[in-house]
């Protein structure tokens, strides 16, 4: 069961899962626990599918709004790990700062156990307004900075190193400590979610991978760039194997049918940026590419989309690993036909290209 980051001639696409998103109830009742339910059964569901279909990955996304059925991420894919055996299993991304990182390094090592050494941890800083709510308490942007890194550096101490002890700014580690699961896989796979210089950075330095959704296709190639030189200065060979790009994707056999489920998931996005404001959160910052709509020719729509024919979307996708340079694609359709579409004529050409057909 290779690595994402193994075998870094082949294209791999991991499908995620915006649980509640999915949703096709056109008047969603979030107050009911029913409702909450079948979302989760049917991520669980579909993780099944997904293995089938030739998925290489599966992952999940952390949100707290009510829109979002999925405060606890590494509950579901514990679920998921017993209902697959192949298909690598990931966070994008567990809101590190929300946690003690010794408590996350635990978890990832029990995941990684259930799924026979199939789970990828994917960590963020997730969305400060939303962390704040979630902790009830607010923190300035530089000590949330703070908090995001020394909580990096913790949670790489623990999954590596025995007998341990740290002495942060926010985490004190005075007796010596060695967490009790330490993952089947050395070392675990790390990725980490975001679009900053600082974040790539960390990522090099510990030959770690990045998952990024905000920024142009230039933007991703030379954060790609930066990530092979640094992780270069501290003796990692890292490629485009280590970096994913991420794309919504609204696919149908017709260009209006595709448009249509473009507005489903438009409508899904709205609305669980609306519960989410509704809390009393500022609105998502402008560098999450997930929740910013753009407004074009015909109409409103995710900044990361890919709209189109199966056709039309491999050609865009193509396009994208080229000029990015990146080998890895995170996509995310928002209906179990569109999944099953594009796994059935999109997935097996991205999964046949050759290494010199994208550099």
């Amino acid at each position: 069961m290779p690595k994402l980051s193994d075998d870094a001639d082949r294209i791999k696409v991991v499908h995620t899962y915006g649980v509640g998103l999915h949703t096709d109830d056109p008047a969603p009742d979030y107050d009911d626990p029913r409702w909450q339910q079948r979302q989760i059964l049917d991520f669980v569901d579909f993780a099944e599918e997904a293995e089938q279909l030739g998925f290489d990955g599966l992952t999940v996304t952390e949100h707290h709004a009510r829109a979002f059925a999925c405060p606890a991420p590494h509950l579901l894919l514990a679920a998921a790990a017993t209902r697959t055996s192949r298909i690598r299993l990931g966070t994008a991304v567990t809101v590190l700062p929300l946690y003690n990182p010794i408590r996350v390094a635990e978890e990832a090592g029990t995941l990684d156990a259930l799924s026979d050494g199939r789970f990828e941890l994917g960590l963020g800083r997730g969305i400060p307004g939303e962390v704040g709510l979630t902790l009830g308490e607010s923190m300035p942007d530089d000590v949330f900075m703070r908090r995001w890194i020394e909580g990096v550096e913790l949670l790489r101490t623990a999954l590596t190193e025995r007998d341990f002890t740290f002495d942060g700014e926010f985490w004190q580690v005075p007796t010596p400590t060695t967490i009790a699961t330490p993952p089947l896989q050395d070392p675990l796979p790390v990725w980490l979610g975001g679009a900053s210089r600082t974040t790539t950075e960390i990522a090099a330095r510990n030959g770690w991978n990045v998952m990024r959704n905000f920024g142009t296709t230039a933007d991703h190639r030379d954060a790609l760039e930066h990530l092979t030189a640094v992780g270069r200065e501290h003796g990692h060979e890292l490629t485009g194997a280590n970096c994913m790009v991420e794309r919504f994707v609204a696919i149908a056999e017709t260009e209006e049918q595709a448009e249509r489920n473009l507005q489903r998931m438009v409508t899904s996005i709205e609305r669980f940026i609306t519960m989410y404001v509704e809390r009393g959160a500022m609105p998502p910052p402008t560098t999450d590419a997930e929740v910013i709509m753009s407004d074009g020719p015909k109409g409103r729509r995710p900044a990361i989309a890919v709209v189109g024919t199966p056709d039309q979307v491999r050609d865009s996708l193509l396009e994208t690993l080229e000029e990015t340079g990146a080998r890895r694609l995170v996509v995310e359709s928002f209906s179990l036909e569109e999944s099953r579409l594009f796994a059935e004529e999109v997935l097996p050409a991205l999964h046949e290209v050759r290494p010199l057909e994208v550099v």
